[in-house]
Formats: structure tokens, C-alpha cells, sequence
């Protein structure tokens, strides 16, 4: 039998312009943030994973964690 262990693996990125995340009540500023990446095993005959991102954000003494999706961090990234 096998054994479904989670993957989490945190980076850092730098995000050099202000962007806004769905949810959010105005753009947020620039800077590096983590970016943590959960993978969870599906029961499946092979080996696959359903992957959770979420990026952390700090600010004015305050922690959040935002869910986002891999494509719009990608358009987060490209008019960085």
C-alpha cells in the first residue's frame, strides 16, 4: 500500500509592481513575498498530485495568506 504524504515547498518571489488579487479591496505594493505550495496525492494508479498555492503577504505589521491560482500568478509575474 502506499503511503499519500502532503508536499509543501515555500519560495520566495519578487513581485516589482503593485497587482491586485481577486478579492482583494485595492492592489497590494510591491516587494519579495513566500509563495507556499501544497501538493496533495490523488488516489489514482499513478503518481499525481492536486497542487494548493498560496502566497503570503506582509505588510504594515500584518501576515495574510492569499489562495492563488498558477495562472494568475503568472499574470502577476509577467507585468512584474
Amino acid at each position: 500500500k502506499r503511503i499519500n504524504v502532503m508536499k509543501t515547498t515555500v519560495k520566495s518571489i519578487s513581485i516589482t509592481r503593485p497587482f491586485q488579487l481577486a478579492g482583494m479591496a485595492k492592489p497590494h505594493p510591491a516587494g519579495t513575498f513566500d509563495l507556499r505550495i501544497d501538493e496533495e496525492p490523488i488516489d489514482v494508479m499513478w503518481e499525481a498530485y492536486h497542487r494548493r498555492m498560496t502566497l503570503i503577504l506582509k505588510s504594515n505589521g500584518l501576515i495574510e495568506a492569499w489562495p492563488i491560482s498558477e495562472e494568475d500568478l503568472e499574470k502577476v509575474l509577467a507585468v512584474s
